[in-house]
């Protein structure tokens, strides 16, 4: 008990100053799982497990249990990542923060999800560098600042690296995934548009987006994914700024 104690004291104070500001952090547990996470994002990253382990949002519609090979863009804090590997051969963590990446990578020490490959990076149309708005409600970071503002508001905006979808494959020398989870703030048709060619080619077997209108819309991302996809779009009255579009590739 005192070596795991140790563990989590440790690395808050290694993630105190990340980014250029102070961040105090505490665990949430949720057995057998557990995670760090920043103080201030304590009742967010509570809503997220919430959504990720009882609601299951990204696996509504049978056949989208995560399996495989999985690409999780927009990892946040590791949740659906660190639950994924337990289902999962491999999985490719991708969060576009630094500051949300840093406790991912410890997130996933903690549960041992040795199967997952972090990877603090963004995902866009192109790659290149690109300005990141990191919020006061970090899980409303994103590329958009309209869509932090209002969500959240503005913390700091950082300079961050950004690969295409397909750049990323081609790095990782990955051919064909078994699902494919875009969940970036509002941002998911350029990440989309990154891999535009893969989806011609059906390189993703099942895909499930959470888009944010009006800054993401079901009809684009029917038109990025194109005609190899039948696609279902669950969406809830109460949530007008959230519906979830899930496609699978036709045989």
């Amino acid at each position: 008990m005192v070596g795991a104690w140790s563990i989590l004291t440790g690395a808050s104070r290694t993630l105190s100053l990340v980014a250029g500001f102070w961040c105090s952090s505490t665990v949430l547990v949720l057995p057998p799982y557990r995670f760090l996470v920043p103080s201030g994002e304590l009742e967010s990253a509570a809503r997220n497990v919430e959504h990720v382990f009882f609601l299951k949002d990204y696996e509504r519609l049978k056949g989208f249990r995560p399996e495989g090979v999985v690409v999780d863009v927009g990892a946040y804090l590791g949740f659906y990542s660190i639950r994924a590997s337990r289902s999962s051969e491999i999985v490719v963590a991708v969060e576009a923060n630094p500051l949300a990446c840093r406790y991912l990578e410890v997130n996933l020490k903690l549960n041992s999800a040795r199967n997952v490959k972090p990877l603090c990076s963004a995902l866009d149309r192109v790659g290149g560098i690109r300005t990141f708005y990191v919020a006061n409600r970090m899980i409303n970071s994103s590329f958009l600042l309209d869509y932090v503002e209002d969500f959240s508001r503005l913390k700091v905006a950082l300079r961050v690296p950004a690969l295409t979808l397909k750049q990323l494959l081609e790095q990782l020398g990955m051919g064909e995934v078994d699902l494919l989870k875009v969940d970036v703030e509002g941002a998911e048709e350029e990440v989309l548009e990154g891999g535009r060619e893969l989806f011609e080619q059906g390189v993703f077997k099942r895909v499930v987006v959470e888009i944010h209108p009006p800054y993401s819309t079901a009809k684009r991302v029917a038109e990025l994914l194109g005609p190899r996809y039948r696609l279902l779009v669950l969406a809830e009255d109460s949530a007008p700024n959230q519906a979830f579009v899930y496609a699978e590739r036709k045989a």
